[in-house]
């Protein structure tokens, strides 16, 4: 995939989500990469769910890349952290949504500089905050995800996604190009038919877990969330269940009931909101097929392309040019090295 291709494949969208796989896995880098080439152009907004920008990871103790906004560009960050900013700022809004690290203001940059990122922990205040900048004249809104953080990846929340993997996730070239190759399956999920969405809806709308049988007839469960009610979901199967569905974050260990009990789900499909609902990985994934269940979604995401890390702060690497022709061979969409196209390192 070219540079240029990179950046005129964000052009249709207002809102896009970086997300990595593991932390130092080419995430800020290709956030700058994407501010650098899309200067003059669009006038761009920035926020994160959670905290970016610093130049140390609080949890690895490593080095990291800083975000650097152009003059113009606006950011979305806690109060506490303005300071850390050294831009010219305006201020623009005050939201009025807490974070530990106090209020998320939204600001406007008057000069070139580096910022401190930290936005909203959860999806419907970064919804707020997306719509806010894009009310004060944002083209495109850029949303630094964080660790373990997919949700923003959405489509409530953004158009499009980005999905940033690397060494950084394990010494093991096999591992992390079959746990990339998962990761972008999970989030290309297909969609479920028109007829069986509006019934998934139906059950949505009542609660968060339930059933459509062969008949189309649909029954909820009356429980809060998935997450420790296995033994519950697991006894209410019947026998001419077709489908369950699941709202929320999808647990490995729902999963792994529902594996140890493979009888009673035999060719069952399991409905979720989106790719970013469902953690488990690719074993999991592998013996879940196996049953068979297939997985399916309301909706899917739009994977714009993988980005590639080969460097690892850790001391170790993979051979860039073996790295990418694997994902390459692993994945449906375009993959881009990060290093390669930046020219430094992270």
């Amino acid at each position: 995939m070219n540079t240029k291709k990179i950046i005129t494949s964000l052009f249709p969208y207002s809102s896009v989500s970086i997300i990595g796989m593991e932390k130092n896995s080419g995430k800020t880098t290709t956030l700058n990469y994407i501010l650098q080439n899309l200067k003059g152009s669009k006038v761009i907004g920035l926020t994160s769910i959670g905290r970016d920008g610093e130049d140390c990871d609080r949890v690895t103790n490593t080095h990291k890349p800083r975000i650097y906004v152009e003059k113009g560009s606006l950011v979305a960050t806690a109060k506490n952290l303005l300071c850390k900013c050294d831009i010219t700022k305006e201020i623009l809004a005050a939201t009025g949504i807490s974070t530990p690290l106090g209020e998320i203001i939204i600001m406007r940059a008057l000069s070139n500089g580096f910022v401190d990122v930290a936005g909203p922990s959860y999806n419907s205040a970064l919804i707020r905050v997306r719509d806010l900048m894009l009310d004060f004249g944002c083209d495109l809104v850029l949303i630094d995800g964080a660790l373990s953080r997919k949700g923003s990846a959405g489509n409530l929340v953004s158009e499009a996604a980005i999905l940033a993997t690397g060494a950084s996730f394990s010494p093991d070239l096999t591992k992390v190009v079959e746990e990339s190759s998962h990761n972008v399956k999970m989030l290309q999920l297909p969609k479920c038919s028109d007829k069986t969405a509006d019934l998934t809806r139906q059950i949505l709308k009542m609660g968060r877990i339930g059933f459509i049988d062969t008949q189309s007839n649909i029954e909820v469960l009356d429980l809060p969330t998935s997450l420790n009610s296995h033994r519950e979901i697991v006894d209410a199967v019947k026998p001419n269940h077709k489908y369950l569905i699941l709202g929320g974050a999808v647990s490995r260990g729902l999963i792994e009931s529902i594996i140890q009990n493979r009888e009673l789900f035999k060719s069952f499909t399991i409905i979720i909101e989106d790719g970013t609902k469902i953690f488990i990985d690719s074993n999991m994934y592998h013996k879940l097929s196996m049953i068979p269940v297939r997985l399916e979604v309301l909706d899917s995401i739009n994977l714009l392309y993988l980005t590639c890390n080969p460097t690892s702060p850790y001391g170790y690497s993979f051979d860039s040019e073996k790295f990418c022709e694997l994902l390459k061979t692993s994945i449906d969409i375009d993959v881009v090295d990060v290093v390669d196209v930046v020219g430094g390192e992270l």
